[in-house]
């Protein structure tokens, strides 16, 4: 566990980056900072290594001062992850991520071991260990980076906006990753973050700062979403936090129904005989699994006998009973049929449902409002 008591961080000339802060962050979970630029999450953050040195207050690891440590041997036994990873670019893979064992005294051999297994469960391959950083994709960096801090196996880790200097499309894998390796783990993280929609994702709890380094909320991403504390927090999650809020309400009571389908190889004109009056069939493989929409009113559908792949049009996210009503919406508005699509664990076609019956579902159940539609 860590706490902060009162805790105060001023610069020379006056400037308050943190201002009587008090938190608890709470062991084997995930606290995300979230804030604006100049909010002092990330001060807040490095002040819990000493990367940073209070003015005021106390930080307590487990009932420990951390200022009652010496200020290396307290980093050696906390990871920290930065943007871009932070590797050093003269060593090689391997040796990056076994830079801490080196320091704590383990011997090469055990060291580099170590290294080799956490790479593997990042998910980067044995190939890689050879090679330098520049070498790597900037995703391939971060997840290097997660595998340095994670060397001595800390109890806590430090992220400050650790997938902010990547795409959107590795951001959400990298996001991915993380939640994984955290359900193995257990580990105490707190993550600084500037995006809310990171800190819902990622966040057991969420701490909104404000500006001049003042803790404005600290609850779960649900609580904040559905109860904002004041006009600050509010605007900062936006006027769409009730869809937002679907992230935390499950498909599970949410009924499907059948939509015309088809198979790859069947004929055009059963296909359009499947659709009656509608425009769009869905094409299923020989196990059910959804394979993407097919547009009968297509003109150069006269031109062709048989359903082909190279017609079909993606499917977008499926759902299961346990995915989240905000992943349901995603798929239908994301699909060019306007349905989002319901498979079972196997992968197999369940049933469909549309953009206005998913808004008609959270009504009826008194849910979260979907005022974007």
């Amino acid at each position: 566990m860590i706490k902060f008591e009162n805790v105060t961080k001023r610069y020379p000339g006056g400037t308050v980056a943190v201002d009587e802060l008090n938190l608890t962050v709470p062991p084997g979970k995930i606290t995300v900072f979230v804030g604006p630029s100049g909010c002092g999450k990330t001060t807040s953050l490095r002040l819990i290594n000493r990367s940073i040195e209070l003015t005021s207050g106390r930080i307590l690891v487990d009932g420990r001062d951390v200022t009652s440590v010496p200020a290396v041997a307290l980093r050696r036994g906390i990871g920290y992850v930065i943007q871009h990873g932070g590797l050093f670019p003269h060593q090689t893979v391997i040796d990056n991520v076994a830079t801490v064992p080196y320091l704590l005294g383990w011997d090469k051999k055990k060291a580099r071991a170590r290294a080799h297994e956490l790479l593997e469960r990042v998910g980067l391959p044995a190939s890689f260990a050879k090679r330098y950083p520049a070498q790597l994709s900037g995703g391939q960096q971060q997840r290097v980076g997660v595998a340095r801090a994670l060397a001595a196996d800390p109890p806590i880790m430090l992220m400050d906006e650790p997938f902010s200097a990547v795409d959107p499309i590795v951001r959400a894998s990298l996001q991915e990753e993380f939640l994984r390796l955290q359900q193995e783990l257990g580990k105490t993280i707190v993550l600084v973050t500037h995006d809310i929609d990171e800190a819902i994702k990622l966040g057991d709890n969420v701490a909104v700062f404000a500006e001049g380094g003042k803790l404005a909320q600290l609850d779960s991403p649900a609580r904040i979403l559905a109860n904002p504390a004041d006009e600050f927090v509010e605007d900062l999650v936006g006027r769409d936090r009730g869809y937002r809020g679907l992230s935390f309400v499950t498909a599970h009571d949410l009924p499907v129904h059948p939509v015309p389908t088809t198979a790859l190889g069947a004929s055009t004109a059963d296909a359009r005989a499947a659709v009656r009056d509608q425009r769009w069939v869905l094409a299923l493989d020989a196990d059910r699994r959804p394979l993407g929409w097919l547009d009968v009113s297509q003109s150069d559908m006269d031109t062709v006998d048989t359903v082909e792949s190279a017609a079909l049009l993606s499917v977008g996210a499926t759902f299961t009973g346990d995915s989240s009503m905000r992943r349901v919406l995603d798929g239908a508005l994301a699909s060019p049929a306007g349905y989002s699509v319901g498979v079972d664990a196997d992968g197999a076609f369940t049933g469909a449902v549309s953009t206005a019956e998913v808004a008609q579902h959270l009504a009826s159940q008194d849910r979260v409002s979907v005022e974007p539609l």
